[in-house]
């Protein structure tokens, strides 16, 4: 069984491809438009096919011979979130190829390796304006458990709820976890450790192993299709209360 991941959450897109359980290969980019540097400016509409097509290219295959897609859904940033999906349901349009969404914080933690030790893990998303997306997982062999579910957060918030709740070394992971690495030494006196996740397989690979086993289990399980945003998009979150 051959699966395709695919993360758009934040500026670095990645696409993986795993057969029967085992990854064949993985692409990662960061993606931002062209002449802008700024973090955070993307541009997924662009980088993504490309990066879809060498992943399949490095896999030795193409996209007739999946039986599934799986695709984060958030949260993340808003743009690319859509793109993603949109492109997810592009891509297995008209085919016997199934789709499933996979949520993003979910994904994040899964990519710890089991070898790295970690028992509790807590992935952070920097959702600017001096937030976070977070959540905290505790890992017993390759389950895990959520204790903390998805939230928006200050992030010396989510670091004090997490050192209160963990009993044991915890593992910060993201974008988020680099962002504000000073105030998770500060909130947890240490007992902290920060990783960039740059020694971590892709979001996309845990998207990918998490839809496999679930579609394996119980597919009608799985998230639905639609962005798990989380914070309300600032076009809405502006919008005059009706009267």
């Amino acid at each position: 069984m051959k699966v395709l991941g695919i993360d758009t959450s934040t500026a670095l897109l990645s696409a993986a491809v795993l057969d029967d359980g085992r990854l064949v290969a993985e692409c990662a980019r960061e993606s931002t438009q062209s002449g802008d540097r700024r973090p955070g400016r993307s541009n997924h509409a662009e980088g993504l096919i490309p990066v879809i097509d060498e992943a399949l290219r490095r896999a030795e295959t193409d996209f007739s011979s999946l039986s599934l897609v799986g695709v984060a859904v958030g949260p993340g940033s808003f743009t690319g979130l859509r793109i993603g999906i949109s492109t997810a349901k592009g891509l297995v349009y008209g085919s016997d190829v199934q789709v499933l969404g996979v949520r993003t914080l979910e994904a994040a933690a899964y990519r710890v390796p089991v070898g790295d030790g970690a028992t509790f893990i807590c992935p952070m998303i920097d959702a600017r304006k001096g937030e976070v997306y977070g959540a905290l997982y505790r890992r017993a062999g390759t389950a895990f458990e959520c204790l903390v579910e998805d939230s928006l957060a200050a992030p010396e918030d989510l670091a004090r709820q997490v050192d209160s709740l963990a009993a044991g070394p915890c593992v910060f992971v993201g974008t988020g976890a680099q962002a504000y690495a000073d105030v998770i030494a500060r909130c947890t006196e240490g007992r902290g450790r920060v990783t960039g996740g740059a020694d971590c397989p892709s979001i996309a690979f845990a998207v990918a192993r998490i839809a496999e086993e679930r579609f394996r289990s119980a597919p009608a399980a799985a998230e639905p299709l639609t962005p798990h945003y989380i914070r309300p998009p600032d076009a809405v979150a502006s919008l005059p209360a009706r009267k």
